[in-house]
């Protein structure tokens, strides 16, 4: 892939994270703020500074604000978002977005915005070596549920969402030459993004068009998360 020399040269797939600072408040009844000042330090002096903010409430509701920058805003990245590794028992993913299939900012105009539905497993694209897949782009909301009900909810603030849930991270696919080989998975692995990087053709022409570059550029975005369990409410308990 085209990006890779820059990225291993910045050593992206082995950044190291430290916490700078962090501060909690409870501004009111049922409300608590947490801030964070993370720096993720990789090669040759590149780094990145990412300030998050989370408004947490006593209903299961987090507003979560991000502010990102980097040392080298030349640089292309794959994505800028976020990660959470996830409880493998929530294997049921809807959202309301682009699909069914995956699609990616330059590769999208023939999936139309409905409400899809599919477990976590059937997310993994066919690809016969593993990688990074299943992307979903203008998301505007995204539940992954367990068999008993539990839900973690995702929803778009200012700006529509990319969003993918899948059973490995990339870390574990990559070192995996064929799908057959692929380990029992441990987890669900949900990437909210912010921009995510257009797939081009670069193995056969051109790498993508400008417009569908991702700069390491400041940026700013944010994100609801809520928690609750939807058998409880449908029960009307």
């Amino acid at each position: 892939m085209w990006a890779y020399d820059d990225w291993e040269r910045n050593g992206l797939r082995e950044l190291s994270w430290t916490v700078e600072g962090l501060k909690y408040n409870q501004t009111s009844a049922g409300v608590v703020e947490i801030a964070a000042e993370l720096k993720g330090t990789g090669k040759q002096g590149f780094s990145i500074h990412h300030h998050v903010a989370y408004t947490v409430y006593a209903n299961g509701t987090i507003n979560a604000k991000n502010e990102v920058s980097f040392s080298d805003p030349k640089l292309v990245l794959a994505r800028i978002g976020v990660r959470m590794f996830l409880n493998k028992g929530l294997d049921r993913f809807d959202y309301l977005g682009r699909g069914p299939m995956e699609n990616y900012a330059d590769r999208k105009q023939g999936s139309d915005i409905a409400h899809y539905f599919s477990r976590v497993d059937e997310q993994m694209t066919g690809y016969e070596k593993p990688m990074e897949c299943g992307n979903h782009e203008d998301v505007r909301w995204a539940n992954l549920t367990s068999e008993k009900g539990l839900t973690l909810s995702v929803k778009a603030d200012s700006s529509l969402m990319q969003v993918s849930a899948l059973p490995y991270s990339d870390e574990e696919m990559e070192p995996v030459e064929y799908k057959i080989d692929l380990p029992k998975s441990k987890g669900t692995v949900l990437v909210v993004s912010h921009k995510t990087l257009g797939v081009g053709s670069w193995g056969c022409g051109p790498k993508p068009l400008e417009q569908y570059l991702v700069y390491a550029k400041p940026t700013t975005f944010s994100y609801q998360i809520q928690l609750f369990n939807k058998t409880r409410i449908q029960a009307g308990l």
